[in-house]
């Protein structure tokens, strides 16, 4: 990777970027009014660049798929009922008109009903769908561990269909398991996911500081 201080765009880049989210930052951090009004401003400008961004994305996307409908090609079933649903939702988002107490009115936000309506009868029936999915998948993944024949897989398999089995409701009801398991996860599960939590904050912490001092340059023309 070249040094900033050798191509002047990278360079350009990265003061940008580093002076942008050093005052973000320091709004979090209540450093004044001035301060405050820089960020607003630049969190505007982001959001105006990420919606021209899904803007292109989205144009990009169905045309590679539009394309790919005109060809014929085997995949083309695909490509059409992505664009289908991608009409669906972005009429239903935005361009579906709603009745209100003045009059007709465009849907303002994302829980507007018709938009609330497409996921309540098209997404929430394919995410459960998915999510029941994951129990055959674990089911494959389990025994596959278990053919392996290696000590950590059993142990893993075994610990994990002993959690199960102890929060089945009829065992609950016993006082030493009920006892047992509510011990475990106000204890044991607690720590493992506070653990997590501190492990993904110190992660974002250094993946912003390296973006800040330009260690990473994601956006930078490579």
């Amino acid at each position: 990777m070249s040094s900033p201080l050798r191509n002047p765009r990278q360079l350009i880049a990265v003061l940008i970027a580093g002076v942008s989210g050093l005052i973000v930052l320091l709004d979090f951090a209540g450093a004044g009014p001035i301060v405050a009004a820089l960020a607003a401003v630049l969190v505007q400008w982001a959001a105006l660049i990420t919606a021209i961004a899904v803007v292109i994305g989205v144009v990009s996307v169905l045309g590679a798929h539009a394309r790919r409908v005109r060809s014929r090609l085997p995949e083309a079933s695909y490509s059409l009922v992505l664009i289908t649903g991608m009409v669906i939702v972005i009429v239903a988002g935005i361009f579906y008109p709603t009745r209100t107490a003045t009059g007709l009115a465009l849907p303002a936000t994302l829980a507007a009903p018709p938009i609330r309506a497409v996921f309540r009868l098209i997404y929430e029936p394919l995410a459960a769908s998915l999510l029941a999915l994951l129990a055959f998948f674990a089911l494959s993944a389990m025994l596959r561990a278990l053919r392996s024949g290696r000590t950590e897989a059993v142990f893993v398999v075994t610990v994990a269909l002993l959690a199960l089995l102890i929060q089945l409701p009829p065992l609950t009801l016993i006082p030493i398991i009920g006892q047992t398991v509510q011990w475990l996860n106000d204890y044991l599960i607690a720590a493992g996911a506070r653990g997590l939590l501190l492990g993904s904050a110190i992660g974002a912490l250094v993946a912003g500081v390296r973006l800040l001092i330009g260690f990473d340059m994601p956006y930078a023309d490579r």
